[in-house]
């Protein structure tokens, strides 16, 4: 007789975040580099304070504190991890696993897949994505997620973002037993175009593009709204039996304009970065890890 592959559900088990300690008001820096406008920074994208880090902390003292927690929170142990997803573009290392050195102040072992995402200031979502993907194959049954960034030290010093740009990490375990959400389904959309991008020798991130709204026209709502459409349709949905969106960033008139092409008619703006700034990989994750609590 042939074994039958039941499918069970994948979901999140638990989780944990963790954001440096340290606050830098909009505008200390601001008034630095006379470039922009506290005012403006403080209600139009609703960000008084960023977090920044201290001599003793980086992405992967971050993640790593971030998945302690999420252990912490779980039935797991260390060792039941056989796979580890680290999103991020502000790692310490280019040409050495980061994913590994996180395993490695958790246990000592070695029989686990390990992965560095460096695709953009959302590779925490696409460590979500991969995850889901390993478990959904089988290839593993209990998942480390994070996104980690430290893109206060990664901003180049006055660009327009400095000022509210922090950083922090979240991670989560995704299983199939005692879950706390279920993943139904994913979404995608992917294009290449001029953004932002860190190249291998510099510290940097830049943006390519002429204007940062053709990032977010281009890299932000046509993708999202794309991906979204995409994963409803996969799932048989409308948007109208989902309850609440999450979108990769959550600042500014962005999540505005995002229910806008989406047509949400009722949006309710969230206060959670006021004081932590704009956290690159982590932010998505840590506004979908507040939602249940919500």
């Amino acid at each position: 007789m042939e074994a039958q592959n039941i499918m069970t559900d994948i979901g999140i088990m638990s989780y944990g975040i963790a954001v440096p300690y340290l606050r830098l008001p909009v505008k200390d820096t601001i008034n630095v580099w006379k470039n922009n406008n506290v005012e403006f920074i403080n209600q139009h994208f609703g960000i008084l304070a960023r977090t920044v880090v201290n001599s003793d902390e980086d992405t992967l003292t971050l993640a790593t504190d971030s998945a302690k927690m999420a252990l912490t929170n779980s039935s797991l142990k260390a060792k039941d991890i056989d796979s580890i997803l680290l999103g991020s573009c502000s790692t310490p290392d280019i040409f050495k696993s980061n994913a590994n050195q996180i395993m490695s102040f958790l246990s000592n072992k070695h029989t686990y897949f390990g992965c560095d995402i460096r695709s953009s200031e959302n590779s925490g979502m696409s460590a979500l994505a991969l995850g889901y993907s390993l478990l959904k194959s089988q290839l593993s049954k209990a998942s480390l997620v994070i996104g980690s960034d430290t893109l206060c030290k990664n901003i180049f010093p006055s660009e327009l973002r400095e000022s509210y740009t922090g950083a922090g990490a979240a991670s989560l375990i995704l299983g199939t037993e005692d879950i706390l959400a279920k993943i139904v389904g994913i979404g995608n959309s992917n294009a290449a175009f001029s953004e932002q991008c860190r190249t291998e020798d510099s510290r940097f991130i830049r943006i390519l593009a002429n204007l940062n709204t053709a990032v977010i026209q281009e890299g932000l709502v046509k993708r999202c709204v794309n991906s979204i459409n995409n994963v409803l349709s996969n799932c048989n949905l409308s948007l109208n039996d989902i309850d609440h969106f999450v979108f990769p960033e959550n600042i500014g008139n962005i999540p505005h304009i995002l229910a806008k092409a989406l047509h949400i008619e009722t949006f309710e703006d969230k206060k959670e970065f006021e004081k932590l700034g704009y956290l690159g990989s982590a932010s998505p994750l840590i506004s979908f890890l507040i939602t249940p609590e919500t």
